[in-house]
């Protein structure tokens, strides 16, 4: 199990486009991915539970990728939400 943490910069929170860039990019993956916050913890792979995180400008969330190709799919994912958050 591969775990990282970030805080979210951008003013509009996570937001729909920055959920689904992050879904797809999980769903190229075998491995659970999920992300949780202050308000629960949401599969990866599912834009609408990304959604309901709700998270917000100054949140700190946690990304952790656990399965066969945890190590390529946390490298990508955590490249990935730098840029998105």
């Amino acid at each position: 199990m591969i775990s990282y943490k970030y805080i979210v910069s951008d003013k509009q929170g996570l937001h729909a486009t920055n959920a689904m860039s992050l879904s797809r990019a999980a769903a190229e993956y075998e491995s659970r991915i999920t992300l949780t916050g202050t308000k629960g913890t949401a599969d990866c792979k599912n834009v609408l539970a990304l959604m309901s995180l709700g998270a917000g400008q100054g949140e700190s969330l946690e990304l952790t990728v656990e399965g066969p190709d945890e190590s390529q799919a946390s490298g990508f994912l955590k490249g990935l939400m730098r840029t998105i958050l």
